[in-house]
């Protein structure tokens, strides 16, 4: 074959690698086989949709329970009553906040078996 000839194929070759890579990677991202960071899997519902204030802390006092199991995570876990809405302080949602990957897994893990029947966010420290 011509050296020029070979080049091009070369070059064809780690074309399609690079491709295959980049539909691999975006498709494992996708669907979350691949973390991707910043990623939220508890989103939350956007201001003027969210509950009031008093039937969040309803909601989380009647589930003490798995306050405590969240909280048993880890040191870094916090659950809390938040308002995110700036001035509207009617408006809540229940916080719960982590330090590290390890406990945000944990979170996720008890969150997948069980909620709190309002809205929820997840707020790295």
């Amino acid at each position: 074959m011509p050296k020029q000839r070979r080049t091009w194929w070369w070059a064809a070759l780690l074309m399609a690698v690079l491709a295959g890579g980049f539909l691999i990677a975006g498709a494992g991202v996708g669907l979350s086989f691949i973390p991707f960071p910043g990623k939220q899997e508890f989103a939350r519902p956007s201001c003027g949709k969210l509950p009031s204030k008093s039937a969040v802390e309803e909601a989380l006092a009647n589930h003490r329970d798995l306050v405590v199991r969240l909280e048993k995570v880890g040191e870094g876990v916090n659950v809390e009553v938040a308002t995110p809405c700036g001035d509207d302080t009617n408006q809540a949602v229940i916080r719960i906040s982590y330090k590290t990957k390890a406990e945000r897994d944990g979170i996720s893990s008890i969150l997948a078996d069980q909620g709190f029947g309002t809205a929820v966010e997840l707020v790295k420290r």
